[in-house]
C-alpha cells in the first residue's frame, strides 16, 4: 500500500495499482505502468487521484467542448482529442502534428448513442460488432454521416468509429458531451506513445491538457476493419484478428497492397511507427553482439551477452506483453544516440500479425 494506491508487482513485467473512480459507479481503474520510476513519479504528481481524476475530466470535458485538444489514454495508444464535429477543432489536429490533410482520423464514442451523428446507418452487421467488441481495440469503417466533416475523413465518404475500452477516456469523452476525433498523440510518422511522458515530450507545448492514464495497456493501435466491402477487410491488423471475427460475421480478409487515392483509415502508409534512431529487421540479433552502439529489442530471454543496450519487448514469448511494451521498448532505446538498432519478427499468427505489420512500417528499407 502507498497512502491512497494498492500496488502489485506482476511478475516483474508491469507495475500496477488500482484507484477507485467514484464517478463511474464501484468501478475500480487499473493503472499499469512499466517501471517502479514511472509508478512512483505518477503517485508523486497525483497523491490522491480517486479525488483528482472527476475534476480533472470535467475541466478537460470542457476544453474539447471549447473546440481545444486533450490527450487521454485509451487501452491502445494515446489519443489526440478534438471534437469531431468543429472543423476548426479537427484542423488543429493536423495542425499540432504536423500530420497531412490526406490521412483520415478514427471518430470515438462513450455510447453507441452518440453514433447517430457520426454514422449513416448502423446495419445488423456492424451492431453485431459493436455488441461482441465494444469497447475494444475494433475500429470499423462505415459509411459516414453528413453531420461529420470532410476534414475528419479526408473527403471520403466512410468515417472510421471505434469506443476505446479505458474508463478515463469513456469518462472524457462522455464529459464532453462530443464525438472525439483523435488520431495517436504524437508528431505525424513517430512511434505512437503510449504514456503522458510520451505525449509531453512531442506535444506538451501545442495542447490544452493530457489527462496521465498510465501506462496502455494493448500498446498498439486498433484493429481497423471496413464494413463497406465484401467481404469485410481488415485495412490495419491488430489485437483482434480473423480468427475472433470469424464466429461473429463470417469471413473476414486482409487488405491487399492495392494504392487508393483516398485512405478509409489511418495507419495505411508504407512508413509510419518509426523512432529516430534506425530500426532494422535481421533474422539473427546475435550478429551485432558486439558492437556497442546497436540497441537491441528482443522478444525472449538470450543467453547472449550484447555489449550494447538490450530492451525486451517480452521476457517470455508473450506477443501480448511485446505488444504492450513495443512502442515503450523503442523509445527506451531511442533516447540513447545509438547507431541504429535491430529486432527479429515474430511469427505471424495472432496479435504477432500487428506486431510485424508496425515493425515492417517502423524499420528503415535496406
Amino acid at each position: 500500500m502507498c497512502d491512497n494506491h494498492t500496488i502489485l508487482i506482476e511478475e516483474g513485467v508491469y507495475v500496477r495499482f488500482w484507484v477507485q473512480l467514484p464517478h463511474r459507479s464501484g468501478e475500480r481503474l487499473s493503472l499499469l505502468f512499466h517501471t517502479l520510476d514511472d509508478a512512483f513519479v505518477f503517485i508523486a504528481k497525483h497523491r490522491d487521484p480517486t479525488s483528482e481524476y472527476p475534476p480533472l475530466i470535467r475541466e478537460y470535458g470542457t476544453y474539447l467542448r471549447r473546440g481545444e485538444l486533450v490527450a487521454f489514454p485509451t487501452e491502445t495508444v494515446y489519443g489526440l482529442g478534438a471534437d469531431a464535429t468543429n472543423e476548426e477543432a479537427v484542423r488543429s489536429i493536423f495542425t499540432a502534428k504536423e500530420r497531412p490533410l490526406f490521412d483520415p482520423l478514427i471518430v470515438h464514442v462513450a455510447e453507441v448513442a452518440q453514433l447517430a451523428e457520426v454514422v449513416e446507418v448502423l446495419n445488423e452487421r456492424t451492431v453485431k460488432l459493436i455488441e461482441h467488441f465494444w469497447p475494444g481495440p475494433l475500429t470499423l469503417v462505415v459509411k459516414k454521416h453528413p453531420s461529420i466533416p470532410a476534414i475528419v475523413t479526408s473527403g471520403g465518404d466512410t468515417v472510421a468509429i471505434r469506443m476505446p475500452d479505458n474508463p478515463l477516456a469513456l469518462s472524457l469523452i462522455k464529459e464532453s458531451g462530443r464525438p472525439i476525433a483523435a488520431p495517436s498523440a504524437n508528431r505525424f510518422g513517430y512511434t505512437s506513445p503510449t504514456t503522458a511522458s510520451h505525449v509531453e515530450e512531442q506535444l506538451g507545448s501545442k495542447i490544452a491538457a493530457i489527462l496521465d492514464g498510465g501506462a496502455c495497456s494493448v500498446g498498439i493501435e486498433s484493429t481497423v476493419l471496413s464494413l463497406v466491402s465484401d467481404p469485410p477487410t481488415i485495412l490495419r491488423p491488430g489485437k483482434i484478428g480473423p480468427q475472433e471475427l470469424f464466429p461473429v460475421i463470417g469471413e473476414v480478409v486482409y487488405a491487399s497492397a492495392v494504392k487508393k487515392t483516398v485512405l478509409e483509415s489511418p495507419g495505411l502508409l508504407k512508413n509510419h511507427y518509426a523512432p529516430t534512431t534506425p530500426l532494422y529487421l535481421v533474422d539473427d540479433v546475435s550478429l551485432y553482439k558486439d558492437d556497442p552502439s546497436v540497441g537491441v529489442l528482443l522478444f525472449e530471454r538470450s543467453r547472449v551477452s550484447f555489449k550494447g543496450p538490450v530492451q525486451y519487448i517480452s521476457e517470455r514469448e508473450d506477443p501480448g506483453e511485446a505488444a504492450s511494451r513495443l512502442y515503450w521498448a523503442m523509445r527506451q532505446l531511442d533516447t540513447l544516440h545509438l547507431r541504429m538498432m535491430v529486432c527479429s519478427l515474430l511469427k505471424e499468427e495472432g496479435i504477432g500479425v500487428a506486431i510485424n505489420n508496425r515493425l515492417r512500417k517502423a524499420s528503415r528499407k535496406r
